[in-house]
């Protein structure tokens, strides 16, 4: 290889920072790549930048030779292909089109993007909600719902603010057409902000609708960038010895900041053997924890990258390392020193990568599986109520005792001696329905929703807990069709007599009034209505005694025992 024509060159275009590869030929080759991706959004603004993305690519698709967009989690990529006219006309569109943003098509794009929301996601970006919550990476499971709030305005402004000349790395496969120039607004670099995991315990579980889900949180070294191929060969592997029910194992990972991956992987499962899945799963990863990677799957990685390196395409690959290096805030690396580094990979620092994996393991299990031992299921406990906001009644009292209260400090939905309960200061959505539905989004995931037809004066609810919420976090949603149907009169009176009937009060009030019914009847000389109604007064009797921890067929007493909770 003629290292002459294929070192990475570094000049600028427009004001725009440029990596190219002289090949010997023109340019046939430009990814315009901006530092900003979907964990860069806030959930109220989810889905902006999928938005801009398409509708700066309208109208500029080929059969042949389209240019491509790409939202990814913390970069927002453009390419284009073709001769150096075509790329310069290409860019020079996409540039010209974000100094100026057209939104006419804005309703259609983003009736397209909530469409795509709808087929379902990676099972490794569905892990992230629940090791970030929702926030920072964790937003990637939330089907872009800040999009049902852009604006052409907002969306001007978002535009404006990332795509421009500091913020963005043009990489070329070739020397840059001579009259190539981007247009891009001034701005700033705009880093990314650090990733970080809701607080809880690791290694932990959740429930998910895919077969069997493993990851973990590692730092972003060169040695972690062999863990994807790892896991799939690991999984594919022991899942099939210790199963034989796995298929269609993957393994993926992405960057979520400057200095961690999530790297994850998994499989389908039959049916039959879902219920020990997840300890074969989990029995894997701490194998290769203690043991540590075989060194032959090291080896056979490295060399399959340096065959990689050794081909023509592979310098203009560096190039776009180059690229997505400067923008994670590293220094790039030569083509050299990449042949280098990876001759020098160390499997030692593969084991710490797999350890630190299973130090920070979230699994992710069918509902019929069985939780491993050490690994509990991630759960928003409930707690006493606190709330000191009006409390609604539900509109089947007395069938269902429970009540809703929301302030300008917290919401809350207390049920007996339980509340589940949202700061309003740590809502980072409120969906909102026109039926009266509203449902709070917390920082770590939490959900508390309100119905305003199931309690009494819901509309009011509704208001205030609007008006606890921030503007710029009400998410209008469509509607939707509408299940909660209010019981009648005759049945939550029944149910609510037959739950006061089973407790020590109502039980002797009861019982009372069963025995003035008696001596009423004995005065009347209704003996049969008497005996009647002392057979009741029995059976109340014997309930009671139940309840209190009596045993028929004891004499002597017996420790008091945990009212069944039904």
């Amino acid at each position: 290889m003629n290292t002459a024509l294929h070192t990475v060159r570094e000049t600028e275009v427009s004001g725009v920072l440029c990596f190219f590869v002289d090949m010997g030929r023109p340019a046939s080759a430009a990814h315009l790549i901006f530092r900003q991706g979907m964990a860069d959004e806030p959930l109220h603004e989810t889905g902006w930048l999928h938005l801009l993305e398409h509708l700066a690519l309208l109208d500029r698709q080929t059969l042949s030779r389209p240019i491509h967009g790409e939202v990814s989690m913390l970069l927002t990529r453009f390419a284009a292909f073709g001769s150096p006219e075509e790329i310069t006309l290409q860019l020079g569109r996409l540039c010209r089109w974000v100094a100026e943003p057209d939104f006419r098509l804005l309703a259609r794009e983003r009736g397209v993007l909530q469409a795509r929301a709808l087929q379902g996601q990676d099972p490794l970006a569905r892990s992230l909600t629940w090791r970030y919550g929702a926030s920072g990476p964790g937003v990637t499971s939330y089907s872009e719902v800040g999009s049902l709030r852009a604006t052409p305005d907002l969306l001007a402004e978002r535009a404006w603010r990332v795509f421009n000349a500091a913020n963005a790395i043009l990489v070329l496969d070739g020397p840059p057409p001579a009259d190539l120039t981007l247009g891009l607004p001034g701005g700033e670099y705009l880093p990314p902000p650090a990733a970080t995991p809701v607080p809880r315990r690791f290694p932990a579980a959740y429930r998910d609708e895919a077969g069997l889900t493993l990851s973990g949180v590692v730092s972003r070294t060169h040695e972690a960038g062999f863990l994807d191929g790892v896991l799939e060969r690991a999984v594919h592997d022991g899942l099939r010895q210790r199963t034989g029910g796995a298929y269609a194992p993957w393994a993926s990972m992405t960057e979520v900041d400057d200095q961690h991956l999530v790297v994850g992987c998994g499989s389908d499962v039959v049916p039959e053997i879902r219920s020990t899945v997840a300890e074969a799963g989990v029995e894997i990863i701490q194998q290769l924890a203690d043991e540590g990677v075989p060194r032959v799957w090291v080896e056979e990685a490295v060399q399959q990258r340096l065959a990689r390196l050794d081909t023509p395409s592979a310098v203009a690959d560096v190039a776009l390392e180059s690229a997505y290096a400067v923008l994670s805030d590293r220094v790039p690396r030569s083509h050299e020193e990449l042949i280098e580094q990876l001759r020098t990979t160390d499997p030692q620092l593969v084991d710490t990568a797999v350890r630190e994996l299973q130090a920070t393991m979230l699994v992710g299990l069918p509902e019929d599986a069985k939780v491993p031992r050490g690994l509990k299921l991630v759960s928003f406990p409930e707690r006493e109520p606190t709330g000191e906001g009006k409390r609604h009644s539900h509109v089947n009292w007395p069938a269902d005792l429970s009540t809703f209260s929301a302030d300008g400090h917290v919401a809350e939905e207390v049920t007996g001696l339980t509340a589940r309960a949202m700061r309003m200061e740590d809502v980072v959505a409120l969906y909102s329905w026109r039926d009266g539905t509203r449902r709070l989004l917390g920082r770590d995931g939490s959900v508390l929703e309100m119905e305003a037809r199931q309690w009494v004066n819901g509309d009011r609810l509704a208001s205030r807990i609007d008006d606890a919420v921030p503007d710029d976090l009400h998410l209008p949603m469509p509607d939707r069709e509408v299940t909660f149907k209010r019981m009648g009169m005759a049945e939550r009176c029944a149910i609510g007599f037959a739950r006061a009937a089973n407790t020590k009060p109502g039980l002797i009030v009861l019982i009372s009034l069963m025995l003035l019914l008696t001596l009423w009847s004995v005065i009347g000389g209704h003996k049969l209505m008497a005996l009647v109604l002392v057979a009741l007064s029995g059976c109340l009797g014997a309930q009671l005694w139940r309840i209190e921890g009596g045993q028929l067929g004891h004499t002597a007493p017996t420790p008091p025992q945990t009212p069944d909770p039904a």
